[in-house]
């Protein structure tokens, strides 16, 4: 199953919600952000079903006033053991869930809906084309959490090492064999909109999902390359064909499929690492010594390129130590990237 889109949702309303409880950010500036059309959000108590907010901007109001310091992202599998104390509410499936910070306690935000007592089909009651509402609308359930839950938060919450991501994505996806046609987007190097096309956004303003206040380009790039990267994979599993118009044999299509899973898991982690950390999302370029000019460049991306061994100037012993080293570095990295 594809990512949901309501991720974007979700990254802007931390992102942009943790500029208006800690830096006082005019909701004039963003509340009419473009990656909201469309969309509507309430807000409920998970117990008693009381609706607590019918905006998102009533809502950040009122988190303020209740002492909410901060917003974070989290993927839904911390939650995978927990119980959900209401049965006239559905919890949905959603890759990430939302969690206010106040002085002794945390609260989920989970996306859900209400369960209606007189219908029991398991699939969705579906009207007819002329009584359904073209803006997709979502409620989200308040629900404290109990200290050991709220320890999962915390831990999740540690500072990423935004260099050691770049090298674990690079060698696990874009420089695997599957991307090997693969091109990076023309939209590298602005900020990430969230918008699939040149949509009119009417009255309503077009902003990155992330507040461009901060120097945050790692992030807007690798947004757009973990789309262009899905796209590109994808494209190649509704057409199976090799470069000769050859058709790409059972296994090579599930291996692809699997690779598309593989994105989209490490996307929804990194989703998360921006949320919680777009204020740091940068990397330092590495500057390389020009030996014609004399002088230092950059790459063309502004980012340094992970060095990969080069086994033909190697030999011996000395080659498989490095393998085996290169190997190391790799599962440590991704054991820190959460795989």
């Amino acid at each position: 199953m594809a990512l949901d889109q309501i991720w974007k949702q979700q990254l802007t309303l931390v992102t942009y919600g943790n500029e208006f409880l800690n830096q006082d950010l005019s909701f004039s500036r963003w509340v009419q952000h473009s990656i909201f059309n469309q969309h509507a959000f309430a807000f409920r108590d998970l117990i008693s079903q009381h609706l607590l907010a019918q905006h998102f901007q009533v809502w950040l109001e009122g988190l303020k006033k209740q002492g909410v310091k901060r917003l974070s992202l989290h993927r839904s599998t911390l939650l995978i053991d927990e119980q959900n104390p209401n049965p006239n509410v559905e919890l949905l499936a959603l890759d990430h869930f939302i969690v206010s910070h106040e002085s002794h306690k945390k609260h989920a935000w989970i996306i859900g809906k209400e369960l209606a007592e007189w219908y029991n089909a398991d699939n969705d009651y579906e009207a007819p084309d002329a009584q359904r509402s073209k803006i997709r609308f979502e409620t989200m359930w308040r629900y404290e959490l109990s200290p050991k839950f709220a320890k999962r938060i915390d831990a999740d919450l540690e500072q990423p090492k935004w260099k050691d991501i770049q090298v674990f994505t690079n060698h696990e996806l874009f420089e695997s064999k599957f991307a090997q046609d693969f091109q990076d987007p023309t939209q590298i190097g602005q900020p990430y909109y969230g918008l699939k096309s040149a949509l009119d956004v009417g009255i309503s303003t077009k902003l990155a999902l992330i507040p461009t206040d901060y120097q945050a380009d790692y992030a807007h790039e690798t947004l757009y390359r973990f789309d262009a990267l899905y796209d590109f994979i994808q494209a190649q599993i509704q057409h199976p064909y090799n470069n000769e118009g050859e058709t790409l044999t059972p296994e090579q299509q599930l291996d692809l499929r699997h690779f598309a899973e593989k994105i989209e898991d490490l996307h929804s982690k990194f989703v998360v690492k921006v949320a919680n950390h777009y204020k740091t999302a940068h990397i330092q370029p590495q500057m390389v010594s020009d030996p014609l000019a004399g002088v230092s460049t950059e790459n063309r991306h502004g980012f340094s390129k992970p060095e990969r061994p080069n086994l033909a100037q190697s030999s011996g012993a000395s080659s498989v130590i490095k393998l085996i080293l290169i190997t190391i570095v790799i599962c440590v990295i991704g054991y820190y990237f959460g795989l």
